[in-house]
């Protein structure tokens, strides 16, 4: 009895030990940084979706307001847009110059940003759900640019054969053929029985009830911001 006290005693304190060597780091502000304010400004948008500009600028604030900078709720940009410069679109944005929009929306730093693919396609052998946006922070003070991304991430589902292998190869050939884009590819699971008609009858319902329940996309999205601001340094949170 006591030797299995001793045991387990020895046990418990080699587990505190190790649980004390290994600490997972907390982000901290960057009080070197000198944006705090920032202001996502609308997005141009080349895809089909006229949903994707305030789903990946609302996704895009979260993210930043977790790194440390203090930015400008979207319905408050918007609404300044529209009231001071009449923009109402991300489009329009080429036609104002950046000194007026500094002149009328007050803020350390801007984000433009071009919504380049939002989609999803099926067939079955190949399920794919695409998001990429061309994002760059240009810093009021000397209208240079602070930080930048253009990263697409791609998710992928394929029937368990030959076809499905030899689509998802393709696929990926496409992708690295192309200099301009870095698309990262997440795997999905396979849906119904691994067939061809099981994997395209699961993306269809997986599309619907993303549909209905306004989470097209979310996925990608969120992992597209999550590596986009990974260069992003943190803000000074002040």
């Amino acid at each position: 009895m006591i030797k299995k006290l001793k045991i387990w005693g020895l046990i418990l304190l080699v587990s505190g030990f190790i649980s004390g060597c290994i600490s997972i780091p907390v982000p901290q502000p960057d009080l070197t940084n000198p944006i705090h304010t920032v202001v996502i400004l609308p997005f141009a948008n080349e895809s089909n979706s006229v949903d994707a500009p305030n789903q990946i600028r609302d996704l895009l604030e979260k993210k930043l307001t977790a790194k440390f900078y203090k930015v400008t709720p979207r319905t408050e940009v918007d609404q300044l847009m529209v009231d001071r410069l009449g923009i109402t679109l991300g489009e329009q944005l080429s036609e104002v110059e950046f000194s007026e929009i500094k002149k009328n929306i007050a803020a350390d730093a801007y984000i433009y940003g071009n919504i380049t693919h939002y989609d999803q396609t099926m067939s079955g052998v190949l399920n794919t759900n695409r998001v990429r946006t061309e994002m760059k922070m240009v810093q009021a003070r000397d209208d240079s640019v602070f930080w930048n991304s253009d990263i697409g991430i791609k998710s992928e589902s394929r029937s368990d054969d030959l076809f499905g292998n030899l689509a998802s190869m393709a696929s990926a050939i496409s992708d690295s053929q192309d200099d301009e884009i870095t698309w990262i590819t997440i795997e999905r699971k396979t849906g119904g029985d691994g067939s061809v008609l099981g994997n395209l009858i699961s993306g269809l319902v997986e599309k619907a009830i993303s549909n209905m329940t306004d989470t097209v996309l979310t996925e990608e999205s969120v992992s597209m911001i999550n590596y986009a601001t990974q260069t992003l340094r943190n803000g000074p949170g002040i």
